[in-house]
Order: C-alpha cells, then structure tokens, then sequence
C-alpha cells in the first residue's frame, strides 16, 4: 500500500513494543466515514447546512436547532465488505458481513409559550450515538500456487522447510530456552513454535536433525528424508480485521429569529480495532506419501488489539437565508487515550478436522495518546419547500495536526514517529453532495455522491488512497412515525506490501517479490433502515 515505513522489519520475531505505533495506526484513528441515519446516508451525508436529522448534528450542531419537535430514532445496518487481491497474475477474493449499530439518540426541543418569529425561538438539547469507522475485513492474497522444494538444487521455496532447517543443530530444549531465555527476537522463535504445533518432529535416533510435514520416514531409505510435498502447497497472506468507531454526543443548539441558529457538542470518542495477519501454506492438492492425519494448513501470525477512548467538542452555525441555507462548523481534535496489545506465534490445523496445534508467544502490553487532527466544514444547501433538497458539504482535515504522545517514556521514538506524520500526511478535501425529492408528500427519493480524499501525500504511496462513494435511500413519513431505507457503496484501491507496515507479518524466508505491492480492490456495501418517531 506504501512506502510509509520507518523501519522495515527483518523479521517477524524482531517485532518489538516500540515499533507497534505507525503512521497505519494514524490512518485509522483519524478515519471518520459517518454512517448515521438512513435519510443522511441516502444523500452521502450531505447535511451540514441542512440539520433536521439526528446524524447531521455529528456533521454541524447546529443541525439541532432546525428541529421543531423532539425526535428519536435508531437505525440497524447490514454490511458486506468485499476485496479482491492481485499479485504476479495471481487473483484471490474475499468478504465479511457484519451488522453494525449505526445510530440511535434522540433530541428535545423546547418552545417559548408565546409563538414568536424575533428573538429566541427555541432551545434544543440531544443525546446520539453515531458509528464513525468501520474496520471489518478478511482480506485473502494468493501468493504462490503449487509451491514445491528442490533439495537437491538447494532451492527452498517453503517457508515450513526453511524453518525446519533453521532448527537443524538445536535440541528441542535448546529451541526452548532460545524462546524463553535472553534472546527474546531470535529467529529461531519460529523454529520453536514449529516443533511445538507438531509442524516439525525430530527424525528418529537424532537430537537436533528435523523434519517437517512436507517430509517423512522410511524405514527402507535410512539415513533420508524423503520429500513427499511433489504436488506443492498454496501460500496465502491473509489480514483479517474487526472494529469501529463510534461517537456519543451531548448537543445543545438555539434558534434566533428563525434565521441564526447555533449549536455546540461535547463528544466521547469510542475506537476498538483487531487485526490477525497470518501468512498460511494451505496443502491443497495433498502429500505423496498422504496420511489421515496429515496437514490441512498452518498460519505464521501477528495478532494486534488497539482500544481508545477520547473526547472533542464541535462548534457550528447555520444561516437560514430562504430557500438557501449556509453552514459552517468547527471539529476540536479528539484527544485519545490508547491501550494497546501486541503478540505473534504460530497455528497448525489437520486434515482430520479435529486436530489444532496453537502456540502464542510474547505478548506486548502498551498505552500512550493520540491527538487526532482539527476539521472544519462550511455547506450550501436549497431548500424548495417541501417538494426537493438539494446539499453540498466540504469538509478540511489537517492529518499534519495529528500526534502521538507516549505514556511510559520513549519520547525519542515518538518524536521520529510524529515527525514522519508532519512530513508524509497532508491536509485534505473531502466533498459530500446529496438531493432529495417528493413526488408526493409523505414520501420521498435521496441520492448522493462523496468524495474522500487522500490523507498521504503521493510520494510516500504507491496509489492515492482515495475513495469515492455513492448512494441512495427512500423514506415515508407521515404525522409521528416515519421509515427511512439507504444503500451506499464505498469503492477504494490500494497497494498492500507486506514488509512495509510495522504491524505486518514478516520474515527472512518469505520471498523479496513479496515486498511489492499487492493490487487490493475493496467495495463496501452497506443497507441501513432507520425507525423514528417525532412528538
């Protein structure tokens, strides 16, 4: 995806503490794809200078102060996220649904007992909740098909016979005390986790001469080790994500004269994100000699948690200038406290579907802050009576503006690390544009098209990690209740290079071809339907 990287890891066992925080990690505590109520959504969120919606006042605040009644509604979403990967003419694909909470909240308003148009109309206080990132992805890359060894040619193509041969000359306890003693980064911890996960066995009579899945015993060829994986095996990269953002919001807005109105939040910031990357030989097309028990696949993984919590509060105004409406809002950064977890180790699985070998490792423990970037927005909207909305939002984010603080010293890491973000990030320019039209009164028809800038500057990445998004929704409503439905599609590509993210899998035997980039192609999908009652 990059060329981001502030060290390029060695080896997968040189993962350390320090090197789990990345400007990767900046990427997505800043991410902010607001998903929110089905009739923003329909329209891409394009409601800055509208208001009038519980989303919209995560967008501007002072969307509260449109209301003339007091809302509540919550909307449940399905969504797939699919990716396709290409490498050397190699395709691969795959998918993951989930089925997010996108909001629920409501707003209360209150009137002045005398109706008047001058003055203070009315107050507004809301309490929501909005999902604002969504992490979930299973992410497949077909590396190698049919992957064999020469031993003869000294040509290694394996990474389990490379590990194996790593252990050549170390006892089983030898391994043991290199995992478990001083030498915490050796390359030999895979070694271990080999022998462990039963990926590896010492040949008969020998104390520190290997074997692996790929090989057998013969009693009729002693002093070998025959070779049995002539088929050859598939290799794979797979990244496997979880997570979301979300955001609770305290808004309080007032009406002026109809014409000024005026909103403020303070916001709780909620962030939880979970990736495995493993790289995985898959024996595919089975082993001669083939036995019951023999290996289905194993994975070589990295395992990372990150929960934050955080707060920010937001500013806005709108201008009611019949039929056009102008808003303008200020986002405070978000200051994140972040608790962190990092491990890696080893996983084999049989083909007799009831054997699992799992080994983890060590396991890092870590907290520091993060302070996310400054945005700014101003919108224009028509608003043509109750017959069509037509709304166009821009939005400013200065990536440069992001921070990391530590916690626990290591504050000359943290300055390299805050100093890569200052040079490589950029500020960027995100559009939102959404219509709605009313062929009859209670019902109506939203479209709407985003764009999403790229927050790294082009030298320092292989594609522009742009996205663009398109939308649509229908809602009907009638006095009290109404019923909203929206789909968006959310369409990205990027370059995927395995020893180029800190947090990625790595390791001495993997092939260098893997250092270039992998072609992902990403389409999020996304059906939200919103249920809300005004009173």
């Amino acid at each position: 995806m990059k060329k981001i990287s502030l060290i390029i890891f060695v080896c997968i066992t040189s993962i350390g503490l320090l090197q789990s925080q990345t400007i990767d990690d900046a990427l997505r505590f800043n991410k902010r794809e607001l998903t929110g109520t089905s009739r923003s959504l329909g329209m891409a969120n394009a409601f800055g200078a509208l208001g009038g919606d519980l989303s919209a006042l995560s967008i501007n605040p002072a969307g509260i102060a449109v209301y003339r009644n007091s809302d509540f509604a919550f909307t449940p979403s399905v969504s797939l996220n699919q990716t396709k990967s290409s490498f050397l003419g190699m395709n691969s694909k795959d998918d993951k649904y989930a089925f997010p909470f996108n909001q629920i909240g409501g707003v209360t308003t209150i009137r002045s007992l005398r109706d008047k148009d001058k003055g203070l109309i009315s107050t507004h206080f809301g309490f929501t909740y909005n999902r604002t990132a969504d992490f979930n992805q299973n992410i497949s890359m077909l590396l190698g098909q049919k992957i064999t060894d020469n031993h003869e040619m000294g040509q290694i193509n394996t990474l389990l016979t490379n590990i194996m041969l790593d252990a050549n000359g170390y006892a089983p306890y030898e391994l043991e005390d290199i995992e478990n003693g001083a030498s915490q980064f050796d390359p030999l911890h895979s070694s271990y986790w080999a022998y462990e996960t039963y990926l590896t066995s010492l040949v008969d009579g020998e104390e520190d001469i290997y074997l692996s899945q790929y090989h057998y015993t013969d009693s009729d060829r002693p002093g070998e080790i025959p070779y049995r994986n002539f088929n050859g095996i598939d290799q794979y990269n797979i990244i496997e994500r979880d997570g979301y953002g979300g955001e609770y919001a305290f808004t309080f807005g007032a009406n002026i004269s109809h014409v000024l109105l005026l909103g403020a939040s303070l916001n709780f910031q909620t962030y939880r994100f979970e990736e495995k990357e493993s790289f995985r030989e898959v024996n595919a097309y089975g082993f001669d000699p083939a036995y019951n028990e023999d290996l289905d696949y194993y994975d070589l993984y990295t395992n990372l948690s990150q929960k934050g919590f955080g707060v920010n509060g937001k500013f806005g105004l709108i201008l009611n200038l019949h039929p056009i409406r102008l808003g303008a809002a200020f986002h405070t950064p978000t200051f994140y406290d972040i608790d962190e977890k990092f491990d890696y180790g080893m996983e084999s699985f049989f083909k007799d579907r009831f054997t699992q070998r799992w080994l983890s490792s060590y396991r890092f423990d870590y907290s520091y802050n993060y302070r996310t970037p400054y945005r700014a927005s101003g919108s224009l909207a028509m608003v043509l009576g109750k017959i069509a909305l037509l709304s166009l939002d821009y939005e400013m984010t200065d990536h440069t503006a992001s921070k990391f603080s530590p916690k626990n010293g290591f504050a000359t890491y943290f300055d390299q690390l805050n100093r890569m973000v200052d040079e490589q990030m950029k500020v960027t320019h995100d559009f939102r544009a959404g219509v709605e039209l009313k062929p009859i009164p209670f019902f109506a028809i939203r479209a709407g098209a985003a764009y999403f800038d790229s927050p790294l500057k082009k030298e320092y990445t292989d594609k522009e990690l742009t996205k663009w998004m398109a939308t649509a929704g229908l809602g009907i409503r009638n006095k009290n209740f109404y019923f909203d439905v929206a789909y968006a599609l959310m369409i990205s590509d990027q370059n995927y290079n395995i020893n180029a993210n800190e947090n990625s899998l790595s390791h001495p035997h993997l092939d260098p071809l893997y250092f270039t980039g992998i072609e992902l192609n990403n389409r999020q999908h996304q059906a939200s339907f919103t249920f809300g009652w005004k009173f």
